[in-house]
């Protein structure tokens, strides 16, 4: 009642995203089966075809399941199968400045709290890690990233989606 509201302006990307905004969604996940790996995907694939921009990149952000040891059987299969399917999307959708797809995937460490070998912190986490490596600070903590990383320094925003969450046609450029 005392303080009036007052509008704030709204950029209009309705025509593209610009280049000083290069914006990247990312989907941070476990590794868990091949199944989930192709669901990944495929879901990663459908929010870029809904949402296909300039300056716009799509990414998984992995681990694997909490472990009793630092590397289990399989764990390599399902890291590789991400990958392939990852360097596969970007085949099929060339761009002709970047790749538009990326895998950040971090390896375990031991956890002594929870006496596991699990993903550091999880989700925030990796989303830590994630902004580190983007302003160059944090490049030892993923074990692989897959996709042209030259322009991963010029990131301004980046979108977290749960793996279950839809990205509606056009919506990115609203939310940048």
């Amino acid at each position: 009642i005392l303080v009036q509201p007052q509008l704030l302006p709204r950029m209009d990307y309705s025509n593209g995203i610009p280049t000083e905004c290069r914006s990247l969604v990312v989907v941070p996940t476990m590794l868990s089966s091949e199944v989930y790996i192709e669901e990944l995907i495929e879901g990663l694939e459908i929010r870029y075809l809904a949402n296909r921009e300039d300056n716009l990149h799509f990414g998984l952000l992995t681990d694997l399941l909490d472990a009793n040891s630092a590397t289990m059987p399989g764990d390599d299969q399902l890291v590789a199968l991400a990958k392939k399917r990852i360097e596969e999307l970007n085949k099929k959708y060339t761009s002709p400045e970047t790749n538009t797809f990326y895998l950040f995937h971090r390896a375990r460490t031991w956890n002594p709290q929870e006496k596991k070998w699990m993903g550091y912190e999880r989700k925030r986490g990796k989303l830590s890690a994630l902004n580190a490596f983007l302003r160059s600070y944090g490049r030892n903590d993923f074990s692989l990233v897959v996709g042209d990383q030259h322009v991963l320094s010029n990131i301004k925003y980046v979108i977290t989606l749960d793996s279950d969450t839809q990205l509606p046609r056009e919506s990115v450029w609203k939310f940048i």
